[in-house]
Order: C-alpha cells, then structure tokens, then sequence
C-alpha cells in the first residue's frame, strides 16, 4: 500500500506547480466535502449535492433552516482559519 502510495505522490509531483485554477478546484471540493461529512456526523440530512447548492446561496426545499446555516456556518470557520493562517505569514 505504501508503495502505491509513494508513487502517486511521485507523479502528482511531476505536475507541480499545480495551475491555481486545480488548486482552487480542489480546495473547493475539500471544504465541500469536509463540509458536508462532519455535518452529516452531527445529524444534518442535506447531501453532498444539496450542501454544494446550499454553499453557493441557494436553499433546499423541504430541509431545516438550521441545516442550512450548519452548511454555510461551518464552511465558514473554515474560511475563518484559514485568514487567522494567512494573517500569520
């Protein structure tokens, strides 16, 4: 497994530096995903397609006002942290 491992990380790294627009894409995907699966811990019921409308201003109908502010809240403590880093260098 660590050697598939250590060759992936050999080949992503024949690309580097990565285009900004692949470091945006997957920066967004990340919080998307870390978004929706630590609420989704907590009990929230949007999906993973539902959380990445919700994160882009459009509500869900049919789902709770609060699991749409848990969305939106929780991208933005990442956000949050994320300047609280940037601030720092």
């Amino acid at each position: 497994m660590f050697e598939q491992i250590d060759q992936l990380k050999h080949q992503l790294d024949n690309h580097r530096p990565l285009p900004h627009a692949v470091v945006k894409n997957l920066h967004d995907d990340l919080v998307l995903r870390w978004t929706y699966h630590s609420n989704a811990i907590e009990g929230n019921t949007l999906t993973l397609l539902e959380t990445k409308v919700v994160l882009k201003g459009i509500t869900v109908g049919g789902k709770a006002i609060r699991e749409h502010f848990e969305a939106i809240n929780h991208r933005n403590a990442i956000l949050f942290v994320e300047d609280i880093i940037k601030a720092l260098d």
